[in-house]
C-alpha cells in the first residue's frame, strides 16, 4: 500500500473514531438532561443510561463474533453505528413524548447491544488500516481519540443544552455517530471467509478462551478490569468530592474535565515515542500512579487547611487522567500484538465490556460507599494495589 494512501486512511479512520466516539460519550449526558427537563420521574434517567452501558457490557462478545466472521466488517460496523445512532434518537424521541420509564429503557437495552461497536469494534479494525510495524504508534494515537472524545463531549453538550435545548444535544450526538459510519465502511477492511463457519454459540466463547489462553492477554486483561474499578469509583465519586472539597458539586465536572486533559496530554506523549517502554510496564506505572492518586484523593478529603486539600484534589485529578489514558494505549497495543487474527474483533470486544463491569462494579461501590468518601478513596487505591499483585502474580510461569 502506498505511504499516501495509508496515511489518508489512517487519518479517515482516526477522524471517524474520533467523531463517533464523541457523539457516544455526548449520549449520556444529553439523554441524562433530557430525562431531567422533562414530565417524567427522576430516575428515567439513570434507568436509561444503566440500561445503555449494562447492554454493552453483553453485546460486545457477539458483535465481535460477528466481525470476524464478516467478509466485509467495515460495512458491519458502519451499520451497527447507524443502528445505534437510530437508537439514541428513539431513546430522546420516547423521552420527549413519553411519561413510562418501561418502554423507554426497553428501547435503551436494544440500543446497548450496538454501542460496542464504538470501543472494542473500531480498534479491532486498525490492523486492517496501517501495517504491524505502525500498530504501536497508532494504537496509541487510536487511544488518544478517546480522551478527545471525553473532553469535547461535556462542553458541547452542556453549551448545546444551554443555548437551544437537552433535545438538540441528544440530536446532534445521535448525528455525530452516523458521520462517522462512511468512516467505518471504508477502513473496516474486508475478510476472505472460506470453509463452514463454527455455530454463533460456540464460537462466542473463542474470545474468552483466548484471553485465557494466551498469558499476556489474560494478565492484561484482568489486572485492567481490576484497575477500572479504582477508576470508576474516582470518576463516578467526582462530584462528591468537588461538594466536600471545592465546595460546590456542580465543579464535578471540571474534575472530570480535568482528568480528561490530562489523559490526552498524557496519550500523546506516549503516542511520541511508543517504543521506549513496553506496553505491560505502561500497565504497571499507570496501577501505582492510580494508587497514588487515590490516597491524594483520600488525603484531600481529611486535610486541615483547605488550600491543601484543593492542591491534593486537583493533583489527584490531573494523575488519574495521565494515568488512565497511557493505560489504554498500552492495553490496545497488547490485544494488537497479542491476538491472533481469527479472533481479533472478539478479544477486543470482550476485554472492553469486562473492562466496562469493572468501571460499573466501581460505580456501585460509590454509592455504597457514598457518606464515607475516604473510605470509598482507600478502595480505589486498594483495587490498583490488587491489580498490581494480580500483575506480578500472572507474570509467573
Amino acid at each position: 500500500m502506498p505511504a499516501q494512501t495509508a496515511n489518508r486512511r489512517l487519518r479517515t479512520y482516526l477522524a471517524g473514531a474520533a467523531i463517533s466516539r464523541t457523539g457516544d460519550e455526548m449520549s449520556g449526558p444529553a439523554l441524562l438532561l433530557l430525562a431531567l427537563s422533562g414530565s417524567g420521574a427522576a430516575s428515567t434517567g439513570p434507568a436509561v443510561v444503566a440500561a445503555l452501558t449494562a447492554a454493552t457490557a453483553v453485546g460486545g462478545p457477539v458483535l465481535g463474533v460477528l466481525l470476524d466472521r464478516s467478509r466485509h466488517p467495515g460495512r458491519l460496523l458502519a451499520f451497527t453505528l447507524i443502528a445505534f445512532a437510530t437508537a439514541i434518537a428513539a431513546v430522546g424521541l420516547l423521552l420527549g413524548s413519553l411519561r413510562a420509564t418501561a418502554p423507554v429503557v426497553a428501547v435503551a437495552l436494544v440500543g446497548g447491544l450496538f454501542r460496542p461497536a464504538l470501543s472494542g469494534g473500531w480498534s479491532s479494525r486498525l490492523p486492517d488500516v496501517v501495517p504491524a510495524r505502525a500498530l504501536p504508534r497508532t494504537s496509541a494515537l487510536d487511544a488518544l481519540t478517546f480522551d478527545i472524545a471525553a473532553l469535547a463531549a461535556p462542553v458541547l453538550v452542556g453549551v448545546l443544552a444551554v443555548t437551544l435545548s437537552p433535545a438538540h444535544a441528544v440530536v446532534v450526538a445521535a448525528l455525530t455517530i452516523l458521520l462517522a459510519a462512511p468512516a467505518a465502511w471504508t477502513t473496516g477492511g474486508t475478510a476472505l471467509r472460506t470453509g463452514r463457519q463454527p455455530p454463533l454459540q460456540r464460537q462466542v466463547l473463542t474470545g474468552f478462551q483466548a484471553i485465557a489462553r494466551i498469558r499476556p492477554l489474560r494478565r492484561a486483561t484482568v489486572t485492567s478490569v481490576i484497575s477500572y474499578v479504582g477508576v470508576g469509583l474516582i470518576f463516578t465519586s467526582a462530584p462528591l468530592l468537588a461538594q466536600h472539597v471545592l465546595g460546590r458539586a456542580e465543579h464535578g465536572p471540571w474534575l472530570v474535565a480535568l482528568m480528561a486533559l490530562a489523559a490526552v496530554v498524557g496519550n500523546a506523549a506516549y503516542a511520541l515515542r511508543p517504543g521506549r517502554i513496553s506496553p505491560d510496564r505502561v500497565l504497571v506505572a499507570t496501577f501505582c500512579l492510580l494508587a497514588v492518586a487515590s490516597g491524594m484523593a483520600a488525603l484531600a478529603l481529611v486535610a486541615d487547611r483547605p488550600p491543601v486539600g484543593v492542591g491534593c484534589l486537583l493533583a489527584a485529578a490531573a494523575l488519574t487522567g495521565a494515568a488512565d489514558g497511557p493505560q489504554l494505549a498500552a492495553l490496545l497495543r497488547i490485544r494488537h500484538r497479542d491476538t491472533p487474527g481469527a479472533v481479533r474483533s472478539q478479544v477486543f470486544t470482550t476485554g472492553a465490556s469486562l473492562k466496562l463491569g469493572g468501571a460499573a462494579l466501581g460505580a456501585a461501590l460509590c454509592g455504597v460507599l457514598a457518606s464515607a468518601l475516604p473510605a470509598a478513596m482507600l478502595a480505589a487505591m486498594a483495587a490498583e494495589l490488587l491489580a498490581l499483585l494480580c500483575f506480578a502474580a500472572l507474570s509467573q510461569r
